[in-house]
């Protein structure tokens, strides 16, 4: 079976909960959604995209070149593809999965996944509502949103009490694709999670090397 990669490389992970840890990226191609603020419009934007169809032998190859046993899932949107994706990891033995999802489509691969990241889109990025289909009550997930602007807050509160999730799940992320910008608006979100309970998010790729791919 074939996925649509956009790029596989070895970095460290950025953003949520496993931040600052080694990981192999393994980026998708293709999104259900279309936020304006997206820093990876690459994988998804006539564009802009560079994606490919490779089968899960040339993928796994490529995993298996790094000195590393966990691996990110990201995209663009990573479970439109979860046929592919289940193939793929039934191979990967010994691997700590972790995947990013924007939490619109059902996750049916629970079983091979150890992490999730879902990242619920807010107004902010300029996508129509809807409805969230990773369940807070699975103690694999936690929820990483980007805020823009202070104000995006009350939105943030509406939604965890809609969804019941509860705030050691959440995570606040800075938007922003340059070093200063992410600087700048951390400083506030830092207080704003001091104030209200909940977990901050640094963009440390962002802060290390800037918006560049394979970082």
């Amino acid at each position: 079976m074939k996925l649509l990669v956009n790029e596989i490389f070895y970095s460290i992970q950025g953003e949520g909960p496993n931040v600052g840890k080694p990981a192999i990226f393994l980026r998708l191609g293709g999104c259900n959604l279309k936020c304006k603020w997206c820093d990876s419009k690459f994988t998804w934007h006539p564009k802009y995209s560079e994606n490919q169809n490779l089968l899960n032998i040339k993928i796994i190859q490529q995993i298996k070149k790094f000195p590393c046993n966990h691996l990110v899932i990201t995209g663009g949107e990573p479970l439109l593809q979860q046929n592919g994706l289940k193939e793929l990891l039934s191979e990967l033995k010994n691997y700590y999965i972790e995947i990013e999802t924007n939490g619109s489509i059902p996750l049916k691969i629970w079983e091979l996944i150890e992490h999730i990241n879902c990242s619920p889109k807010l107004k902010n990025s300029d996508n129509l509502p809807y409805p969230l289909q990773i369940s807070p009550t699975d103690k694999k997930v936690i929820y990483k949103f980007v805020v823009k602007i202070k104000s995006d807050l009350t939105e943030i509160k509406s939604y965890c009490k809609k969804y019941k999730i509860p705030k050691s799940k959440i995570w606040l992320m800075p938007e922003g694709t340059s070093r200063n910008k992410i600087l700048e608006k951390s400083k506030w979100l830092i207080e704003i999670c001091k104030k209200e309970g909940y977990n901050f998010s640094p963009r440390l790729h962002i802060m290390l090397w800037g918006n560049k791919r394979s970082t």
